[in-house]
């Protein structure tokens, strides 16, 4: 074979391979100024007409404060319910944004055409993201965003790109299969991949006005010498919410000095923080996470009771909560790396916030006015992890205070004697006016004026004394009565009443024995049923309760959340913001000595992490 036709076989392989590569490609950039220019005022997603066969939306773009490509996706599982996969399928609240995002792309439409060129992608802003190009920065890189059916088939596939500086509501797209650069109308504000902004906000599902009471317990975790963790407690406060008068009051507030726990009472002058604790309140009724972690299998379950494992004793160290064994038991108690907080509803519900590790940082907004380029400056928030869970305040359930059955007519008569005697009004202290329980300030042979019941052998008698202000003395015709104010007629007419009230009843008749025994049976039935209402509605106040333990405890038990620092530093109250002096908010120094410290609490499986 010559040289001339092995060349020729080998270039007709090379084109061959060419021609293979460019039918089976995914993304064929071939669109021709043709084909572009017939798109001007037309839909550039057809297929995409109705915007609830949207079942996925994957979006793409470079983070410039983190430095990295981030990639968020919500979708529907199998059940029809949204979830996030890129963040573990955490549950989404996402039908109003999802449809919004949606009808964004049903109708969207390319006004002009920008450029054709490939190498005008960059100065555009149209690059398509690629993970793999990461080190080589964002520059010009566009935000990629994609719908796909139920199916998994592509409904809109679009790279948005910069603003037109001639126009804000306008941006400058790509097809990613297409060279040519077109400009829409587009409003992006849908398109959100901040976590906080697809998840149900009301992580806790309480109201403020339901927390009546609020239990700190300001402590942290330490290493010790013996390669454990040693309990490094500050202070204990157990605060009631009075709604009446709208204060916090203290039912117990313990500091301690060393191993010594001391009671701390409020001086005079000082009293708790209430706008603090209302702060506390509010914080807890917006509680927002910014991210979410996988509880590993097993964890959830154990934490509702059963034994430890080992390798949940671990997953749970890592993110900063610790079970101490107690001695020669099954039975644990969780601690965590900052602290607790106890939050009790006036329903009985009371929930167990719980403060681990540091879980990385990230990028929130900042109240501050927005930049040139129409985002909010951002500030770095060092996170932390979060465990939540809930359980019944059965001091909220006291017991019922039921009345007595009376067994015999004896017992029956003794007991409606009791409340007789109970029911007997007090003597009024001054003779002269049933009303008053003050002594009578009349001269000694001074005439008081009377009160008759009309019909008496005396009314109609005049007193010989001129009755202070008269008709004469008062100017007024002769015969005429004085018109009495409405008032003074009601004071009249309650005095008359409570003087017939203190006179003895008239003797009821006696009751035969046969009537007693009737008596007494409807009496039993009485109590009986009455009891027995009370104790169904604590019974069913409880009920409830239990059940919304439950269905709270199913809803965080297979999750770490993650907070802000700014969330953090609002649930977390040190002793000298707690108490101020009164009416003035100047904190308190904290008492001298250091924090108390247990050493040596009976953690398995603690390393130097």
């Amino acid at each position: 074979m010559t040289e001339s036709s092995k060349t020729g076989i080998i270039a007709a392989i090379a084109a061959v391979s060419t021609f293979l590569a460019w039918t089976t490609t995914t993304r064929n950039y071939s669109t021709g100024p043709s084909s572009a220019t017939a798109r001007i005022n037309q839909p550039l997603f057809e297929k995409f007409a109705d915007p609830l066969t949207a079942a996925s939306l994957k979006i793409m773009k470079y983070d410039s404060d983190a430095e990295q490509y981030e990639e968020f996706e919500v979708a529907k599982d199998r059940n029809g319910v949204w979830t996030i996969p890129s963040h573990e399928n955490y549950p989404a609240d996402a039908n109003k944004q999802m449809s919004e995002a949606a009808n964004l792309f049903v109708g969207l439409k390319a006004l002009n055409i920008a450029s054709e060129k490939r190498d005008e992608h960059k100065m555009f802003g149209v690059l398509e993201p690629d993970k793999k190009k990461e080190a080589e920065g964002g520059d010009g890189v566009g935000e990629l965003v994609q719908f796909r059916d139920e199916k998994g088939d592509i409904l809109a596939d679009l790279i948005i790109g910069k603003v037109d500086a001639t126009d804000t509501k306008k941006r400058f797209v790509r097809i990613p299969s297409e060279d040519v650069i077109y400009v829409v109308e587009l409003n992006t504000n849908p398109l959100s991949t901040d976590f906080k902004q697809w998840i149900e906000s009301d992580l806790l599902k309480l109201s403020s006005n339901d927390i009546e009471g609020i239990g700190i317990r300001n402590y942290s975790l330490v290493k010790t010498g013996q390669g454990t963790l040693g309990l490094s407690q500050n202070y204990d406060a157990d605060l009631n919410f009075n709604v009446r008068d709208g204060k916090w009051q203290p039912t117990n507030l313990v500091v301690y000095d060393g191993r010594v726990a001391k009671p701390r009472e409020l001086d005079p002058a000082e009293e708790v923080n209430a706008t603090k604790l209302n702060d506390m309140k509010s914080a807890l009724d917006n509680l927002r996470i910014v991210n979410v972690a996988k509880k590993p299998a097993g964890v959830a379950a154990d934490l509702r009771g059963e034994k430890l494992q080992e390798s949940t004793l671990q997953a749970l160290q890592r993110r900063g909560f610790f079970a101490s064994q107690t001695s020669g038991t099954d039975s644990y108690e969780l601690f965590a790396m900052n602290g607790d907080l106890e939050v009790t509803l006036k329903d009985g519900v009371q929930y167990l916030l719980r403060f681990g590790n540091g879980a990385g940082a990230s990028f929130e907004p900042v109240e501050a006015e927005e930049t040139k380029e129409g985002e909010a400056p951002k500030e770095v928030s060092i996170n932390r992890f979060l465990l939540v869970t809930t359980r019944l305040d059965e001091s909220k359930f006291p017991p019922t205070d039921l009345e007595r059955v009376p067994e015999t007519v004896e017992e029956l008569k003794a007991m409606e004697a009791a409340k007789k005697a109970a029911l007997q009004p007090v003597a009024p202290s001054n003779p002269t006016d049933p009303l008053s329980t003050e002594p009578s300030t009349a001269e000694p042979g001074a005439t008081e004026p009377s009160v008759t019941e009309p019909g008496s052998s005396e009314a109609g008698k005049t007193d010989t004394a001129k009755p202070k202000g008269d008709a004469a003395a008062e100017g007024k015709p002769a015969g005429e009565e004085p018109v009495k104010d409405p008032v003074t007629q009601s004071q009249e007419l309650t005095r008359l009443a409570r003087l017939v009230s203190f006179q003895d009843p008239a003797p009821p008749a006696e009751l035969s024995d046969e009537e007693w025994k009737e008596r007494l049976e409807a009496e039993r039935e009485r109590i009986t049923k009455e009891n027995q209402r009370k104790i169904d509605q604590r019974n069913d106040r409880m009920a409830v309760a239990k059940k919304r333990v439950a269905e709270l405890n199913a809803r965080f038990a297979d999750w770490y959340y993650i907070v802000s620092d700014s969330e953090f530093k609002r649930l977390k109250i040190e002793l000298a913001d707690l108490i101020t002096k009164k009416g003035v908010g100047l904190p308190v120094p904290p008492p001298s000595g250091l924090p108390g410290s247990v050493p040596g609490l009976n953690i398995p499986g603690l390393s130097d992490q």
